[in-house]
């Protein structure tokens, strides 16, 4: 099934994808119909929504922008995994169901080890990679420092014992579906400077609380970000094991606290092939930067020469 969306100035393509498994994979794309091909990893908390942060940009720089929710997201059917390369051959159906060659990825926050996770297992097909504040596994020397000590404290407890991690989730699940309005700006109130200036705008402020319904209001909440947090210590692949001639381009936000830095930092020492650009900003500065993230993403695309032998 696939229909079109208007709102405002944006239009989006909605298909709702039956996989060869029995489970529905919803889907929403982004920019340029005709563009190249850019399939779009959303981050925990979130949905196909947060492809929207760069949807403008897309469009004004020919690229198709294609947003799987993840299972137990909105309408995609929750499915158990145990790695993030559980999830490449969900990126093999709508590939092939949209007829797509070769494109790129874009992971923004957690969904960072399912780009590279369809990166390792994929790469002939993968002409480019951006990372956007991207969660890479905890367990790299100091990629932790600078994290917000709540959500560090979570990931490294919930990481490890998923019930715990439920049990956390469902709370905040019951306290956002008794007061959303009131949920999100006390969530807000615990992100940096940068990210709650942000979050002052109320079309950005709307469009995470979309989010937090696709995930705690259509879809199954808490058991599949439970399952997600485990997914960030097991990424089924070494991260020196992706191909050499696929650069990794990631964005950092210099005052993210919700993925520091020094995550960002641990990824360059272990990535065999990358570029680091760190900006103003926390978490959401894609928000802000997606004009320069979208423009790189352009740049490497049209450059002839080919990256395998850059460092």
């Amino acid at each position: 099934m696939k229909k079109t969306i208007t709102t405002g100035p944006m239009e989006m393509m909605e298909h709702a994808l039956a996989l060869r498994s029995g489970r529905t994979l919803e889907v929403r794309e982004y920019g340029d119909e005709s563009g190249h091909p850019v399939i779009f990893f959303h981050g925990l908390i979130g949905s196909h929504h947060q492809a929207s942060y760069i949807a403008d940009q897309a469009r004004q720089n020919g690229l198709r922008v294609i947003a799987p929710n993840r299972p137990g997201v909105g309408r995609s059917g929750f499915t158990r995994r145990t790695t993030p390369l559980d999830a490449v051959p969900d990126v093999e159906e709508l590939a092939e169901a949209l007829g797509l060659g070769e494109f790129s990825v874009i992971g923004i926050s957690g969904g960072a080890p399912y780009a590279l996770a369809t990166l390792s297992r994929l790469g002939h097909r993968v002409q480019t990679a951006t990372i956007i504040s991207g969660m890479g596994p905890p367990q790299l020397p100091g990629a932790l420092d600078g994290m917000d000590r709540r959500r560090r404290l979570l990931l490294g407890i919930g990481s490890r014992n998923p019930r715990l991690a439920r049990r956390a989730f469902q709370e905040a699940a019951d306290r956002f579906q008794a007061d959303p309005e009131r949920f999100l700006p006390r969530l807000i109130a615990t992100w940096s400077a940068p990210d709650r200036m942000i979050f002052r705008r109320r079309e950005v402020f709307e469009l995470f609380l979309r989010d937090l319904h696709s995930v705690f209001t259509e879809g199954v909440g808490a058991e599949g970000l439970a399952q997600e947090l485990a997914l960030y210590r097991n990424y089924g692949f070494p991260l020196r094991s992706l191909p050499k001639d696929r650069r990794v381009t990631l964005w950092q936000g210099l005052a993210d606290t919700i993925v520091p830095p020094a995550m960002a930092w641990a990824l360059v020492r272990a990535l065999p092939n990358c570029e680091a650009l760190l900006v103003p900003g926390g978490h959401f500065m894609a928000v802000d930067e997606a004009h320069r993230i979208v423009a790189r993403l352009r740049e490497q695309l049209d450059e002839p020469a080919s990256l395998e032998n850059q460092t």
